[in-house]
Parts: structure tokens; sequence; C-alpha cells
């Protein structure tokens, strides 16, 4: 399988299509416009979900799974829905939606995947090759096969030779859990961002480190040489919000850690320059780099930021998720300050959070 890529940048080509790189520091889908993306480091989740749970002591998994399922669900029924009844009723055409689910995985870094199995009313089986998550993965895979088989699935994973092969059939139902974690799209503000595009393809420029390895479904930021993905952003929101509902708002301050802890590294990572504060780093150009970053990747757009007097305030529309946002942001303060802050956030209006930050 070969993945088509931009002549000029080497972007897959059908991915570059799909999805619009608003000036509102939002990533969207052409089918789904009101339906959000990220562009983020492969063990983002993993290690946020990890670091949560090492702190609080219990599994979380299950409202990982159920979450990531819905989510996947509702963006195949957004790509699909207006197709229903040519998949119901022509026959090949589910064949070439299985197939066309597997391109998607290799083009968004989330793994290889090929079919090996699959009817519409039984079971199914895929060979997954380097997921970014194996949890996440099994998830997304069974919510793309509830939305194009329109029923619940179960499934396992199996040992083929060298292979893991996950394999699915038809439930009939859910658990209980799932009902409760839907989620709702907020109007996103307008935004006056501007990218410069690749004449190829239309995708901003400074993605053009990107590469794929398609039969091993990767996707790397070659400038640091870190594995990244294209998820969308809901999983993230839900997750955090039931760990509130079960555990109550004091798992808040434990989030904003964990991010913080990731962020760091991948901070220094990407901006070398950072790694020694004090040593002649460009503070500005280094706050400005790593905000305009999250842009650019559809987490957020950050419209104004200030430092005065120790105490940095960042006013971000469109924002992802708050408490992610402010574990980033922490990290980026300790790097360019010398010093771990407090963080505070309020929402001044809809859609918009301005964060406080001091040492």
């Amino acid at each position: 399988m070969r993945i088509k890529k931009c002549k000029v940048c080497g972007f897959p080509y059908w991915l570059g299509k799909e999805l619009i790189w608003s000036g509102n520091g939002t990533i969207t889908s052409k089918n789904r416009p009101d339906f959000r993306t990220l562009i983020i480091e492969a063990d983002y989740l993993s290690e946020i979900f990890r670091k949560i749970e090492e702190a609080l002591g219990i599994s979380i998994q299950h409202i990982v799974f159920e979450a990531q399922r819905n989510a996947a669900k509702e963006v195949i029924d957004g790509n699909i829905g207006k197709y229903r009844w040519v998949i119901r009723h022509i026959p090949g055409v589910r064949r070439l939606v299985i197939t066309y689910f597997n391109r998607m995985a290799s083009w968004t870094g989330q793994g290889y995947a090929k079919t090996v199995a699959y009817t519409s009313k039984g079971p199914g089986a895929a060979i997954i090759r380097n997921p970014f998550n194996k949890d996440l993965m099994s998830a997304v895979v069974v919510g793309a096969l509830e939305s194009l088989g329109e029923t619940p699935y179960d499934y396992r994973w199996e040992k083929r030779g060298a292979d893991d092969v996950i394999v699915v059939e038809p439930t009939g139902e859910r658990p209980e859990i799932s009902q409760r974690l839907t989620f709702t799209v907020p109007p996103p503000k307008p935004g006056s961002r501007h990218y410069d595009r690749c004449p190829g393809c239309g995708v901003p420029v400074q993605l053009k480190g990107m590469e794929w390895t398609e039969e091993q479904g990767l996707m790397m930021d070659t400038s640091h040489n870190v594995r990244m993905v294209v998820l969308e952003i809901y999983t993230t929101s839900v997750v955090l919000r039931e760990l509130a509902r079960e555990l109550g708002d004091d798992v808040y301050p434990v989030i904003v850690d964990a991010q913080r802890q990731f962020s760091l590294a991948h901070i220094r990572k990407e901006f070398p320059s950072c790694a020694e504060p004090g040593g002649g780093l460009d503070r500005d150009a280094f706050y400005r780099d790593v905000l305009d970053s999250l842009a650019l990747r559809g987490q957020g757009n950050p419209v104004s930021w200030n430092m005065e007097g120790g105490r940095l305030t960042v006013t971000v529309d469109n924002p992802f998720e708050e408490h992610i946002l402010a574990g980033h942001l922490s990290a980026l303060y300790e790097l360019a300050e010398g010093g771990k802050p407090e963080v505070s956030w309020e929402s001044p209006s809809p859609s918009t959070v301005t964060f406080t930050l001091q040492a």
C-alpha cells in the first residue's frame, strides 16, 4: 500500500485535502467542519493517562476505551453518513470503505492495518502493526466498525505468527458507561492567523518536516525525531470530565502536572535553545514559537500573551482542553523562567480561556 504524497512537501495528498487549517487555531474536516482534529505526539495520551493512573493508583482504561470508541464512531458517522444507502445496498462498496479505513490509519500515523477477514454481520479480523496505543487503536477499530455495521462490537487480540491481530464480533449491546461519554462541539471563534501554504497541496509549510512510512503506519516529525499522530480532540475532554465525575475535582491538579511533565521533555526536544534557562535564551522568541505551534497543531489560537513582573498571561481562543493547556503552559513557563509556576485560568467569554502563571 502506497500513500500518494504531495510532490512538493511530501504530505499525504488525500489527508491534506481532507483537513482544513483555519486561522482560528483549529484543524477541521471538510466532511465534518464542526469536528476538530489534533496533530500531536503519538505517545501523548498514553503518557498522560499512565501518569494519572500512577498518581491515583487506579486503572482508567475502561473510561479511555469507551470515550475513544464513541469519538471514532462519531468521526466515521460524519464521513459516511450521506453514503449509507450505497454502503448497505451496493455489493463491494463496504469492502472499499474498509480499505479506506486501513489507509486512513497509515495517513494519520495511528498504525498499519490490513483486513484479513470481514463479513457485514459476523466476525472480522485485521493485522495491526505499530499502533500508537494498543487500547486506543482497539477503540478506533471498534468504533469505526460500529459506524459501518450500525451495531455494537466487541474485540479481542490474537497472536498469529509474528503478527498481532484484532478480532471483532457484533455483540448487540454496549456497556452503560458508554452512554455517558458523549460530547458537544462548541462553536469556534473566528481568527486571523496566517499560514504560508505548500503550493502543491495547500498544507502549512511548517509541516514539511513530517515523514510517513506506509508499511509501518508511522508518521514522524523528522525535525526532532518524534512520532506524531492525527487524532480527534474529544477523547481527552471526555475522559477528564468522567474522571472528575467519579473522583471529584481533586483529580484536575494531577492532570495538569502530568501534562507539565510530558511537555517539559517534548518542548526541550523541539526547542533545544530552552535547555539552559538564562543561558542566552531569547525568551520572547521562545514564547512566540511555542505558542504558535499550538495553533499549527489545532490545539487553540493564542491571541495574546504578556510577561510582566514574573507574571505570564496567555489568552487562547478555541482551546482544545483547558487542563492540558494549563500543564503545557506551565512547562513553557518553567523552561523560560527557570521555576515551576502556579497556574490559574478563567473564561471571560465562550470559547476563550485566559491563563495566568507566576512563580
